[in-house]
C-alpha cells in the first residue's frame, strides 16, 4: 500500500511531467505558457515534498508568479505569431526531449558523484535566515543584477512590440 508520501510525490512528478509535455507539445504559445506554469508548480511541490518550504514558496513567487507574468506581458505585446511549421512533427519531438532529459540526468549525476564527499553525510540544515544573510551578505551583486536583467527584459518586449506595430 502507498503512503501518503508517496501519493504527494508521485503527483507531483505527474503535474511537472504533464505540464512539460504540455509545454513541449502545445500548438499555441499560451498553451506552452500554461504547461510551463503547471509544470513550475510540479517542481514547488517537489519541494514541499523535499520539506524546503522555502524554496518552494520562492518557485511559487518568482518563477510561477514573477516569469508568467514576464512571458504573458510578451506575449501580449508582441501577439501571436504565426503556427509553427510541421517540419519538427511530434515524434521527433519526443525523441530530442528523452535525449536531452537522458543527458541532462547523466550530467546531473556525474556531477553529484563527484562533488559528493566520501563517507560523510552531507548537512543540507540551512534556514531561511540563512539563505537571507547569504543574499544579502556574500550574493548582493548576483541579486541585484538579476532584477536588473528582467527590467531590461520589461524594456526589450516593449521596445519590440512598439517596432512591431511601427510606432518610434
Amino acid at each position: 500500500m502507498m503512503s501518503i508520501g508517496e501519493g504527494i510525490f508521485l503527483f507531483a512528478v505527474a503535474v511537472t511531467m504533464a505540464g512539460a509535455l504540455t509545454a513541449i507539445f502545445a500548438s499555441s504559445i499560451v498553451h506552452a505558457m500554461l504547461g510551463l506554469i503547471a509544470a513550475m508548480f510540479g517542481v514547488a511541490g517537489l519541494y514541499v515534498y523535499l520539506n524546503s518550504t522555502f524554496l518552494a514558496m520562492m518557485q511559487i513567487l518568482i518563477y510561477v508568479g514573477a516569469i508568467s507574468i514576464l512571458i504573458a506581458f510578451a506575449i501580449m505585446l508582441l501577439g501571436q505569431y504565426p503556427r509553427k511549421s510541421r517540419n519538427f512533427r511530434g515524434i521527433l519531438k519526443l525523441l530530442s526531449s528523452l535525449v536531452i532529459s537522458l543527458v541532462s540526468v547523466f550530467m546531473f549525476i556525474r556531477f553529484v558523484m563527484a562533488n559528493l564527499p566520501k563517507g560523510v553525510a552531507p548537512n543540507f540544515a540551512m534556514t531561511a535566515r540563512d539563505i537571507g544573510r547569504l543574499l544579502t551578505d556574500q550574493l548582493i551583486l548576483p541579486f541585484e543584477l538579476i532584477s536588473l536583467l528582467l527590467v531590461v527584459a520589461i524594456i526589450g518586449a516593449v521596445m519590440l512590440s512598439m517596432n512591431s506595430r511601427g510606432d518610434k
